[in-house]
């Protein structure tokens, strides 16, 4: 079994979402990337579109759910809740959210080289 970092992949709960099945598990994981749109997000935000944003992030948040990519998943439900009240979110969620997709995306290409 490879190794990955536990804060952003919880291989722990993450594989047996797939029964174990790590190759099937690493091509999932390797499709997260191209699964969040941020520039969709950073649009609908600049437009003031929240609802849009929402959607987004609620789409990313399940993505990120059922990988069990911890950092980003409990990010996204925060900024989610925000974005579900209608109002502009935090920016300090805006900002981590972006960068904690960075860096998930960076810790799944460790992951994937193992």
């Amino acid at each position: 079994m490879g190794t990955a970092d536990s804060k952003y992949i919880d291989l722990a709960a993450g594989l047996p979402r797939v029964a174990n099945n790590e190759m099937l598990y690493k091509k999932l994981v390797a499709k997260f990337a191209a699964s969040v749109d941020i520039n969709a997000f950073d649009s609908a935000l600049a437009a003031k579109d929240y609802e849009t944003a929402g959607e987004v992030v609620h789409a990313a948040k399940g993505v990120a759910g059922n990988l069990s990519l911890a950092a980003f998943y409990d990010n996204s439900v925060v900024l989610m809740d925000q974005l579900r009240d209608g109002g502009a979110p935090a920016q300090e969620n805006v900002d981590l959210f972006k960068s904690l997709y960075d860096e998930t995306v960076f810790a799944i290409e460790v992951y994937l080289s193992d």
